[in-house]
Order: structure tokens, then sequence, then C-alpha cells
């Protein structure tokens, strides 16, 4: 496996863990230990959007909104009246979300969501969530 590719499935899992919002994913992220300023990042979104979704069929994400701060101007979304009681997308919407990557903006509602472990997903090893997406990263384009 590619640096690349081991570096954006690694970074793909920690936006998971951190609950980025959709919008921020495939802007990658920057470490900055002691100054050293790593770039991981950006990636395609639809490449983001791929591995989520796999992740997101394997029950091992959950896909939540919660309002924006006020004063934010966001395009509202038809979904946001289906919400659940906890502010999760229902699975319809979830799926055309993650099919939507265009969508995943800071103007735009469907950008503010944010995945989030299932009690699934916290149970399956971390080697069991890149087993199961690796065969299809590999045919993925990492670089914009």
């Amino acid at each position: 496996m590619s640096a690349d590719l081991t570096d954006f499935l690694s970074q793909m899992e920690i936006l998971v863990l951190e609950e980025a919002p959709l919008y921020e994913i495939p802007q990658g992220s920057i470490d900055d230990p002691a100054g050293s300023a790593r770039r991981h990042g950006p990636w395609p979104a639809s490449t983001c959007a791929v591995i989520l979704r796999l992740w997101y069929r394997a029950g091992w994400i959950g896909l939540y909104f919660r309002d924006p701060p006020s004063g934010w101007n966001v395009i509202p979304a038809p979904w946001r009246s289906r919400l659940t009681g906890d502010g999760d997308l229902a699975a319809h919407d979830a799926h055309a979300l993650l099919e939507q990557p265009e969508r995943w903006t800071l103007e735009h509602a469907g950008g503010h969501v944010q995945p989030y472990r299932t009690v699934d997903g916290e149970m399956t090893p971390r080697e069991q969530w890149l087993e199961h997406v690796i065969t299809t990263a590999r045919n993925l384009p990492v670089r914009p």
C-alpha cells in the first residue's frame, strides 16, 4: 500500500473519530507537533465519500446534524425535518448525502453533518475498518 493511501485511510479514520463536519473532511488536516506542520490531504471529496459510504453500509458510522451557530447563513436541507430525536439523519437521507459530496460545503447544511462511530464501529477493530475498504481504496484517486 502506498504512503499516500495509508495516510489517507488513517486520516479518514481520525476524522471520523473527531466527528469532523463533512465540509472539512476533503480538506484534510495539519499536524503541528513542535512546529513541523505536516499536511494530510486535501483529497477528492468523491474519494472521501466512497470510504464513508462503505463504513456507513457496514454499520460502523452514523451521521448527525447540529445547527450551525446563529448568524451563519446556511442553505437548508429538506432532511432536517426528518432528523431523529438525537439529530441523526434517516438512513435514506444519509445515503443520499454520502452520494452527493458536492453538498459538503460550508454554505450548505449537508456540509455541517458529522460522522460518528456507532456502537458496532467502536467495537470493530481498526484493522477491520481498513481491510473493509482497502480493495476499493486502491482504485481511487487520493490526490485532487
